[in-house]
């Protein structure tokens, strides 16, 4: 999955953990955690339909966190410090950039089109300047 990405959003990630849930603020579910420097935890959660919470571990809750371990790391490079809801507003966006093309690599029954679809999606991303690969 972080192949179909590239190494650019995990450069200076050591390790990705699933664990058990957490007890956290009563009403309050966590389905991951980036912790500085480079660690992202995802918690378990049972749900009767397996194939769908895996998939929303890896598009969505994976996605998300290593959103914000790429404004971690560029922000530490840049000396600057960014907000919790910048933070937040950049995971969901890099969620919205790479979810479709990280699930078209991932799927390997994907016809021709889907992977012009990828490749047209790289070379001319949406949001490039703020989650794409810097040169």
């Amino acid at each position: 999955m972080l192949e179909a990405i590239g190494p650019w959003a995990w450069y200076g990630l050591r390790g990705i953990e699933l664990r058990q849930t957490e007890d956290f603020r009563p009403g309050f579910v966590v389905y991951g955690r980036t912790r500085a420097p480079g660690e992202i935890f995802l918690y378990e959660h049972r749900l009767p339909e397996a194939a769908a919470l895996r998939d929303f571990m890896r598009f969505d809750v994976l996605l998300h966190e290593l959103g914000h371990h790429v404004l971690q790391h560029r922000s530490r490079k840049a000396g600057g410090v960014q907000r919790r809801s910048d933070h937040e507003r950049f995971a969901e966006a890099f969620v919205a950039r790479w979810k479709p093309i990280v699930q078209a690599a991932l799927n390997t029954h994907a016809s021709a089109a889907d992977a012009h679809l990828v490749s047209s999606r790289l070379r001319h991303p949406g949001l490039e300047t703020d989650l794409s690969p810097r040169s």
